[in-house]
């Protein structure tokens, strides 16, 4: 596809997807140190191909995440309820068709839509037919999001829907699949909560799961901050050690469980990626859009039930952090009594499983990136360890990777490859990348950096296959509306070049990057907490001309500020949308341009003040509204079905919520019309008109395939021709021969076998 650039791997969705067989995690163990020592020399070779990229182009796109439910009863029953539809895999081959149909009949790669398939069978995911362009192309971005909402919506089947939400409410709760996915549990996962049935068919999903839980030594734990209400009912097990057998054990703990990957990866999320003009620039975006990956967490706050369960938290991302941790209890540094089994080392292992390591590989960035433009004492700020082998460390710096970079490849390195293919083990290091991927793909942290595929990278920056050196921004909630994830990406991307235009310094601690990824999850988060941020971002030269400041304040000062300082300023700092203004002047932005814009930021800084409330406190308040909430921090199933029909109602424009939007109203989202459903007819007079050219085109095509299959067979029948000649021509002078050589002579015996093999 053509925004192939914006997906983790170079085959697409949560990774590398291929077409193999993935090895079970015993027979891996042998392979995982050959994958890792391998994947460095691939990133040396990737690394030095393309490290001279320059001048390239903005390009841009953003990833959806989209989920499938189904009602259950009608808006009256008072048994009405909400499932997942596992028929997510099915409306992806039928979406592709959809736009192999309109490619056919005149569309063209801005009119398409990529899906592909995400961790769990109800979910999928989106991007724009080919990548955006400059800012030109941020008016574009919520209208193509819609589109795609609209080619969705005509696919689904009767009774689903497609809300734009971060999680499932009622994920593991009873029969909720659609159709019955049957009882909890698998090889795979061995959760008593949630069956197999729910995980993408793709092998790499299911391998994953497993080989997660194998590495790890026990199922995943997942322990969130339950919601206290009323009518809570006290708990009988407290604390974080107790691991329960059954649903109703786990229900009568102090916090929520749950014991599985899809309770993490079964979340739904936007994420937008950027093409940077050289390697420098960026390294130089990774570092500061990293600072901003906590803030924008909080803006987007979408998840505040797990398990149907009400959370004391409005954020997804420690629940998925939690969901792939691998750690061995001695990597976890657990607080349980280890036994000698659980820190006995294993050479095949990174670190021998004793390494500590300080969290899962799903969380924030460990290290900032950048060697240039202010970031030349870079090092002061990565004052957390960090864990890598000195051997790979090595390697990369002798090979000619400068050090801060070598100490984040190989830290990417201090984990294991947890899916291996068995045809994709024995690779040419110089023009393979499936370890380097391997590995790259299963760190999943707040930004990615992310070296273009060397056979994309060295085409012409201009051609439409190249790509670039590109950063990944990964931490935002999707939120229900085109609108509000069209003012989230736009917002990122002007961000990203007022970084660089305005020359921003936006450096602090990683530890206290730390910090601020804890409190962007907690409840209100977006209106009420405080978060580390620099004092001084702009650079000397300008903040001494125009914003002088207090003679004893530091140039690396901090201090905590609300979300609404951080981006709309206060008489001591400027303010990230403020500045965003002031690019847009410096650039001379067009009165058109400028006032769509200026409509997504009055938007963020609205909802920064409290002025506008957060997906998450919007869902939980509907949720504790409900006539059937007996306040007992559970959510009922016809308060889940209704939640979910309004969230995909507000969604399309059906529904006004001035509690989250304000004022902004939204055009209507109608399904798109599919010529391959009858159901998708409007019932308009020209009805049967297009439904002839339908099948015209269908007969067209038909007619198209027995002609190219036609053509294959004539020439398969020239080949046999040409082949039977071959044979008869070789026949005649063998026999030729044979009767000129004395009857014993080894020639002779040679050419009756020859001759005896040709006969047959």
């Amino acid at each position: 596809g053509q925004l192939a650039w914006a997906s983790p791997g170079a085959h697409a969705a949560m990774g590398f997807l291929v077409e193999s067989e993935p090895l079970d995690w015993d027979q891996a163990m042998r392979w995982l140190t050959y994958v890792r020592d391998h994947g460095i020399e691939q990133f040396v070779h990737i690394f030095h191909q393309v490290k001279y990229l320059k001048e390239d182009l903005l390009r841009w796109g953003d990833e959806l995440e989209h989920c499938i439910l189904k009602t259950v009863g009608d808006p009256d029953d008072p048994d009405r309820t909400v499932r997942v539809s596992l028929r997510g895999p099915e409306a992806i081959e039928q979406l592709k068709q959809l736009d192999a149909h309109g490619r056919l009949h005149g569309l063209s790669d801005m009119d398409m839509c990529n899906w592909m398939p995400e961790y769990a069978r109800y979910m999928l995911e989106s991007t724009p037919g080919k990548p955006y362009e400059g800012l030109t192309d941020l008016l574009q971005v919520e209208d193509r999001m819609r589109l795609r909402r609209s080619r969705l919506l005509a696919v689904l089947a009767p009774g689903e829907i497609a809300p734009t939400v971060t999680t499932f409410p009622l994920l593991g709760v009873g029969e909720f699949c659609d159709p019955p996915a049957g009882p909890p549990g698998g090889p795979f996962s061995e959760s008593i909560f949630l069956p197999d049935a729910i995980i993408s068919p793709h092998p790499r999903f299911g391998a994953l799961t497993r080989n997660i839980r194998k590495r790890r030594g026990s199922k995943v734990e997942i322990r969130r901050p339950r919601f206290e209400d009323e009518k809570t009912p006290e708990p009988e097990h407290i604390g974080m050690v107790f691991v329960p057998e059954t649903v109703e054990e786990a229900d009568k703990m102090d916090h929520v469980y749950a014991d599985a990957m899809g309770f993490g990866m079964g979340c739904c999320c936007l994420q937008v990626t950027f093409q940077a003009s050289s390697v420098q620039e960026s390294r130089h975006l990774y570092d500061h859009l990293a600072v901003l990956t906590p803030l924008m967490l909080a803006l987007t706050a979408a998840t505040p039930f797990m398990r149907g369960w009400l959370l004391d938290e409005d954020s997804r991302w420690n629940s998925v952090a939690m969901s792939v941790d691998d750690r061995k209890p001695c990597e976890r540094g657990s607080a349980r009594k280890f036994s000698e089994t659980d820190c006995h080392g294993d050479p095949h292992v990174a670190g021998g499983g004793k390494a500590f390591l300080r969290k899962s590989r799903y969380d924030s960035i460990d290290c900032y990136l950048c060697a240039c433009q202010g970031g030349a004492n870079t090092q002061k700020f990565n004052d957390l360890a960090m864990v890598f082998s000195e051997e790979h460390v090595q390697r990369l710096v002798k090979s000619g990777v400068d050090l801060t970079l070598a100490k984040h490849i190989a830290h990417l390195f201090a984990r294991d490859p947890l899916v291996i293919f068995k045809d994709r083990i024995t690779l040419d290091d110089r023009k393979d990348i499936d370890h380097w991927e391997n590995l790259q793909s299963t760190n999943w942290q707040t930004v990615r950096w992310k070296p273009p595929p060397p056979h994309k990278g060295v085409l012409d920056t201009n051609s439409q296959e190249h790509i670039g050196w590109r950063v990944e921004f990964r931490s935002m909630e999707i939120q229900m509306t085109d609108f509000e994830n069209a003012a989230m990406t736009i917002f990122i991307i002007l961000v990203s070049r007022v970084v660089l235009t305005l020359d921003l310094n936006l450096y602090i601690p990683i530890s206290r990057l730390e910090e601020n990824m804890e409190v962007a999850q907690g409840r209100n988060a977006c209106s009420t907490a405080t978060f580390w941020f620099r004092n001084l971002i702009l650079p000397e030269h300008v903040r001494s001309k125009f914003s002088p400041s207090p003679a004893h304040r530091k140039a690396d000062d901090m201090r905590r500020m609300s979300l609404a300082e951080i981006l709309g300023g206060s008489d001591s700092f400027p303010g990230l949308i403020p500045l965003c203004n002031t690019y847009l002047d410096f650039i001379g932005c067009d009165s058109v341009t400028r006032s769509a814009l200026n409509r997504y930021l009055g938007f963020i800084l609205r909802r920064a003040r409290g002025e506008l409330m957060t997906p998450a406190t919007w869902m939980r308040e509907f949720i504790t509204k409900h006539p059937s909430y007996q306040k007992d921090s559970r959510i009922p199933a016809a308060a889940a079905h209704d939640l979910m029909v309004a969230a995909a109602d507000i969604g399309e424009g059906r529904r006004a919520c001035p509690e989250l939007l304000g004022d902004i109203e939204l055009p209507l989202v109608e399904p798109a019309r599919n010529p391959k459903s009858s159901s998708s007819s409007s019932g308009g007079p020209w009805d049967e008109l297009a439904t002839h050219y339908v099948e015209r085109a269908k007969l067209r095509q038909d007619e198209a395939l027995d002609a190219e299959i036609m053509n294959k067979l004539k020439d398969l029948q020239t080949l046999q021709k040409e082949l039977e000649d071959l044979q008869a021509t070789e026949k005649r002078a063998a026999q030729l021969l044979t009767a000129t050589l004395p009857r014993s002579s080894p020639q002779k015996r040679s050419l009756e076998r020859r001759f005896r093999d040709l006969v047959l």
